[in-house]
């Protein structure tokens, strides 16, 4: 799926979606290894490593997706993902827990067409990412994300800024685990669309 092809959905469904160059986007960064494979989501953290890859819901992405539903097959996530040199990570907020992240709220009613949802709650979710040694992180304050950045450069994201929020989804993350891309990115664009009425503007980072 091109860059191109990206543009051109989401304009099709009434997004303003543009290409922009790695070297106009200053605040793109190389991700590091004490970086959390976290949620695109855009509010602060609790946690300090935020120069990791953005996912749908941290690794709850790569089970969705994987049609994993267990506890078992999370912690087998947790150690796949921690082998890439990535650190996994879920999340919740201070309002709801472990129902903070809004892609596992929207998988686990089966609001996300083509996933089965879980058969573990967000607290059992939790624990199993955290004994299989993954780490929970919990965001603060609510959500004001006025972009989607969807980065196609293989190494790099962008680090939270919860006083300007954005989405960020690290595309080329969905290739290293052999995720669907299309389906991938369709999916966080029903994400976004089921938790906001206001977002819907794109940059597409080449």
């Amino acid at each position: 799926m091109s860059p191109e092809d990206i543009v051109q959905v989401l304009n099709d469904r009434g997004w303003m979606a543009r290409i922009v160059n790695r070297a106009d986007v200053p605040d793109l960064v190389d991700c590091d290894a004490a970086g959390l494979m976290k949620c695109v989501d855009g509010r602060a953290s609790d946690q300090a490593g935020m120069r990791g890859p953005k996912t749908l819901g941290g690794i709850y992405a790569i089970a969705s997706m994987r049609g994993v539903s267990d506890a078992a097959g999370l912690a087998a996530i947790v150690k796949e993902v921690s082998d890439a040199g990535f650190v996994p990570s879920v999340h919740g907020d201070q309002h709801s827990g472990g129902m903070g992240c809004g892609y596992y709220k929207l998988w686990t009613q089966g609001n996300l067409d083509g996933l089965e949802p879980p058969k573990f709650d967000c607290e059992q979710g939790k624990a199993a990412v955290l004994e299989a040694g993954g780490v929970y992180e919990e965001l603060a304050g609510d959500h004001y994300e006025v972009q989607v950045v969807v980065n196609l450069v293989p190494g790099t994201t962008l680090v939270p800024t919860p006083n300007d929020q954005r989405f960020v989804v690290d595309a080329w993350v969905a290739a290293q685990f052999n995720l669907d891309i299309p389906t991938y990115l369709t999916l966080a664009v029903s994400t976004v669309e089921q938790l906001s009425t206001t977002c819907r503007s794109a940059r597409i980072v080449i």
